[in-house]
């Protein structure tokens, strides 16, 4: 491992301890709260995945959909508390029957294997298995830091960023959603 990509990790690990330390003193701010727009909207139909079998996806795949982007990493403290919300949330998206579709982007060295492990060990079910890299996501999104999620409307372009630890399965995040989906 390169000195650069182990100052990445340590810096990375020390911004999740350090996102970790806010959430101990009081619940995550909803998502819906949180929320800020991309202005000007910009694309996202560039940003590419693999599934959990290694097939290549990108955003572009999901258009005329509107999309919940989640970037998370199994390491980082925020985003492990995160992703039960979100696979509540993906549940209830379901249920409802509502035009939105979650994609759970990891960034994890371990690859499919690690991201499994983390779902079996959550008891999280029905969310895709979901692998992306980071030079990738900083340029399509200009972004770093995980845990962040981004809105894709049904045209493909970003919208909204929710930057950092948010509650996900609260009233005020699936209404905000469910109406961004309803259009």
């Amino acid at each position: 491992m390169s000195a650069l990509t182990r100052r990445g990790v340590l810096a990375a690990g020390f911004a999740c301890a350090a996102f970790g330390g806010a959430r101990a003193a009081g619940a995550a701010p909803s998502a819906a709260a949180l929320a800020r727009p991309f202005a000007p909207p910009r694309p996202a139909g560039e940003l590419t995945y693999k599934t959990g079998d290694g097939v290549p996806g990108t955003l572009s795949e999901h258009r005329g959909r509107v999309l919940l982007v989640t970037l998370w990493a199994p390491w980082c403290l925020p985003c492990r508390r995160e992703m039960p919300e979100i696979a509540r949330l993906a549940g209830r998206v379901a249920a409802e029957g509502l035009a939105l579709e979650i994609l759970p982007i990891s960034f994890d060295w371990r690859g499919a294997a690690g991201v499994r492990r983390f779902y079996a060990e959550e008891g999280i079910e029905g969310l895709p298995v979901l692998l992306g890299e980071g030079e990738n996501l900083a340029a399509v999104f200009g972004l770093e830091n995980l845990p962040s999620s981004v809105v894709v409307d049904a045209g493909g372009a970003a919208v909204a960023l929710v930057a950092g630890e948010a509650r996900w399965d609260d009233a005020a995040s699936f209404d905000w959603l469910a109406a961004l989906a309803r259009g």
